[in-house]
């Protein structure tokens, strides 16, 4: 039975994709790469150095309805069924781990029936934390990964961790500035990290009201 693999491959730099993911990229049959319409696919432009097969794009738009994206997931799984289905191994590449708020989940969720198999990456939080020399945790402190769609939930976390990864930024950034600095936090920002035009800074507020990349993350520390 030919199966499907769930490949991360790191938040941007070519050289964090695992080497269990190159050995089978360089193996396998077909790659399916996610793309936002009109703008390629980011997983793509890393994975591509060990890619020697056929690649298909399929389409994740970026949109909140979820009646739209139910049904382009429907979609996307039918195709990569019928590659399983004329025998053929399949990788679906995503960045950073495929685990963690990845496009790879929703497929793996209807592949029921297909031998499937995860491959794990570098979490762009991860490569954060070492671009800046600073960890996440230590000791006995407590931390959480939470996306930044509902300030109040972000509070919360603030409330209850000593550090806090804050990913998907971009839309609510000067509220959640303002808000670590309520909360007595300080916050390290990295955009794009791994890619030629990442961006680090430790000056939050230089940032307020321009125009945040959507691979950005701050990584938040309790001042004590």
């Amino acid at each position: 039975m030919a199966k499907l693999y769930g490949i991360g491959v790191g938040p941007g730099e070519e050289s964090f994709i695992t080497l269990k993911a190159v050995k089978i990229l360089q193996k396998i049959d077909v790659v399916v790469a996610p793309s936002s319409k009109g703008e390629g696919s980011i997983a793509y432009e890393i994975a591509k150095p060990y890619i020697k097969c056929d690649v298909v794009f399929i389409e994740f738009p970026m949109t909140y309805s979820k009646e739209d994206l139910k049904a382009k997931w429907e979609e996307n799984v039918k195709k990569i069924k019928t590659f399983l289905d004329d025998g053929k191994d399949v990788a679906f590449i995503t960045i950073g781990d495929p685990m963690i708020y990845s496009t790879y989940i929703y497929i793996l969720k209807r592949i029921e029936g297909y031998e499937a198999e995860t491959i794990p990456g570098i979490s762009s939080y991860s490569a954060a934390a070492s671009r800046l020399n600073i960890p996440i945790a230590e000791g006995n402190e407590t931390f959480a990964v939470v996306p930044s769609g509902d300030i109040l939930e972000i509070s919360k976390a603030l409330d209850m961790f000593d550090n806090v990864v804050l990913m998907k930024i971009s839309r609510r950034y000067e509220e959640i500035v303002n808000l670590l600095k309520e909360k007595n936090f300080k916050g390290y920002l990295v955009i794009k990290c791994g890619h030629q035009d990442e961006e680090i800074s430790y000056d939050l507020d230089k940032y307020i009201g321009k125009k945040i990349d959507y691979l950005s993350l701050i990584i938040a520390k309790k001042v004590k």
